[in-house]
């Protein structure tokens, strides 16, 4: 090509390159968008305006398929096998969390869900807000930074007692996916990070509890203050009935350094009829400390709370949960101890703690009188994994852990007891298939249900109540737990295997240790056995064997044909893997075999085996 030739090209393309120099400046003077940050001309720069929508989500494909070759007799006219598209947990198909800025210190945002519950009717197809649309605004000044929040449902906390979640202390098995469970940046992350921290990545709701309404607070304060103030409605005081139910909470914190101590309240009132005359209320107010000296840490919540009904009568009650840590240069391995009382006077489903003491106010949710969702709450003297915790009861725990480089072991110790008699159930779970047993009753929360009218089923579980024969006595508990996690590689491929063991029993009279014999009511064996092997970086195979083992004494309901006491044994094995097959998308497939049989109440048996299937993309 010629020199002459190669000059007419260039002088065209400078042309039109000064052109589109001209154009797009013309476009960014108009949004008054400065040109420093262009750094080229293709391809063209968006206005500043469409930058502040984000959307993400995710889409979750889940299928079950069940051969059940033993069932319960509710259903034996129900087929042997069946296939269930979807998640009967409720949780949608596809999720969209939209958000937007329209200034620095300003956001809104919502979730949109897609539904395909597949029931045969014309409204099949089901879309709508999920946590409705919030609001958010932030303020920034010499004096502090001040938060709003309003709108649909955010997830907070003010403390322990007041509002808040329990989070235990990480011994539970993770072979079972939750819905709302992450894609991890690789399939082996999960476990890798539950062997290093004990704990998984859990999205924001996890230690907080749903409140729709206002919630303001400030922090950096002048002097190391802090405070929070919110209204509106809880889970327990929602619902579509025309009624003044609100909830009041509000905290003033003050810090230390790295210590604290914070005043704390919340107040809950509810009607529980149409006309608003007929009202239950509860009220809590501590003091929350966390303060470490020489090592030692200590933390924890004192204070007083009431319920009040036209059946109760008004008066006061303590709430104490306490915590302290010893200095692990003495000890050399960390050691926590954890003692609560919480009286039966003190109500507030809210916080950490368990209503076991007021079957009125349990009732009043339960039986749907408030127009709120039926939550069902194991009224009883519940058997409860270490650091849960109930009203009605005080208690000593005792947890700890030990570390050899590849072996870590936490224990947990456990001895309570009643404060007063007030009932002669006892309640007590199935962990080995207790996810597997809550999709014999899809949907709903039915109690009372199961070959003898004693199962019930709550959210992804089944809990068992059971009378004794003894007058009402203030019963004894005792707990003793496990978890050992080892990391090894087997064929040079990465292996975890871990180790969930329980041990409890429910007596009479009180016991240091759990009690083995019948001179327990109810005595618990619990074991769960987990393995984990990286076969490639995007293929994890995943097993668990489970065995449990749950027998009364004579003074519990007996068999009406045998004469005898509950004495089940029930098992599960399961194999499945984990791959991700796309960036950002994984399959998780899990199949798993079950019985559970009870040698003196006949009809409490079932087996079979169920086939759960789960795609998950983020985007």
């Amino acid at each position: 090509m010629s020199n002459h030739i190669k000059n007419i090209i260039l002088l065209f393309a400078a042309l039109f390159g000064m052109q589109q120099v001209g154009f797009a400046q013309e476009i960014r003077l108009k949004d008054s968008t400065s040109l420093n940050n262009q750094s080229g001309l293709f391809p063209k720069i968006l206005a500043e305006t469409m930058d502040k929508i984000t959307v993400s989500g995710y889409y979750r494909f889940i299928g079950n398929y069940t051969d059940m070759k033993i069932q319960y007799p509710e259903f034996s006219a129900a087929p042997a096998k069946k296939i269930f598209i979807g998640d009967d947990s409720q949780i949608p198909q596809l999720m969209l969390q939209i958000s937007g800025r329209p200034s620095a210190r300003t956001t809104f945002a919502t979730d949109l869900y897609l539904w395909t519950p597949l029931t045969g009717s014309e409204t099949d197809y089901v879309k709508g807000l999920n946590l409705g649309v919030n609001l958010m605004g932030s303020h920034s000044t010499k004096y502090g930074s001040f938060n709003v929040r309003t709108g649909g449902i955010n997830w907070y906390s003010l403390s322990p007692l007041t509002f808040g979640t329990n989070t235990g202390y990480n011994r539970f098995s993770i072979f079972e996916r939750n819905p709302w469970d992450p894609n991890t940046a690789s399939v082996n992350q999960r476990y890798e990070k539950f062997f290093n921290d004990g704990a998984l990545s859990q999205d924001v709701r996890w230690g907080q509890q749903a409140f729709q309404g206002i919630i303001v607070d400030g922090d950096k304060l002048p002097a190391g203050f802090s405070f929070a103030f919110m209204y509106g409605k809880t889970q327990f005081n929602g619902g579509s009935m025309n009624v003044p139910n609100a909830s009041t909470g509000g905290k003033l914190k003050k810090s230390f350094g790295n210590n604290f101590v914070s005043l704390n309240t919340f107040t809950s009132q509810t009607y529980t009829d149409s006309l608003a005359v007929r009202t239950i209320k509860f009220e809590v107010h501590t003091v929350e400390f966390d303060v470490e000296k020489f090592g030692f840490n200590f933390k924890g919540e004192v204070g007083l709370g009431r319920y009040k009904s036209p059946q109760s009568l008004s008066k006061w009650g303590e709430a104490i949960n306490l915590k302290l840590k010893l200095p692990q240069k003495w000890t050399k391995i960390p050691i926590e101890f954890h003692y609560f009382q919480i009286s039966p006077l003190v109500i507030n489903n809210n916080g950490v703690f368990w209503n076991t003491s007021v079957v009125e106010y349990n009732d009043a949710f339960n039986n749907n009188e408030t127009g709120t969702q039926t939550v069902l709450i194991p009224f009883a003297s519940s058997m409860l994994q270490i650091g849960q915790m109930t009203n009605n009861r005080r208690g000593l725990e005792l947890n700890t852990e030990v570390n050899f480089k590849k072996l870590k072991i936490s224990i947990g110790y456990n001895a309570s007891q009643e404060i007063d008699a007030l009932t002669r159930k006892i309640a007590f779970s199935h962990p080995v298939n207790n996810l597997a047993l809550s999709r014999f009753w899809r949907w709903g929360f039915p109690a009372n249900v199961g070959p003898y009218g004693q199962l019930n089923k709550i959210y992804r579980g089944v809990y068992e109540t059971v009378e004794i024969s003894d007058s009402a006595v203030a019963k004894s508990f005792n707990a003793f737990e496990i978890n050992a996690k080892y990391k090894t590689k087997l064929f040079n491929r990465e292996l975890f295997i871990y180790y969930l063991g329980s041990f409890s029993s429910v007596q009479k009279s009180f016991s240091v240790t759990p009690v083995y014999s019948t001179n327990a009511y109810f005595q618990t064996y619990y074991h769960q056995l987990e393995f984990y092997l990286s076969i490639t970086k995007n293929f994890t195979w995943t097993n668990y064997f489970g065995y449990d083992r749950i027998i009364g004494n004579d003074q519990t309901r007996l068999d009406a044909i045998t004469g005898k006491a509950k004495n089940q044994t029930g098992w599960s094995y399961s194999t499945g893997f984990d791959w991700y097959i796309a960036k950002n998308t994984g399959l998780y497939v899990r199949n798993r075999w079950m019985n559970n049989s009870d040698a003196n109440f006949h009809l409490d048996k079932y087996s079979g085996m169920e086939t759960t299937v789960e795609l998950k993309i983020y985007f």
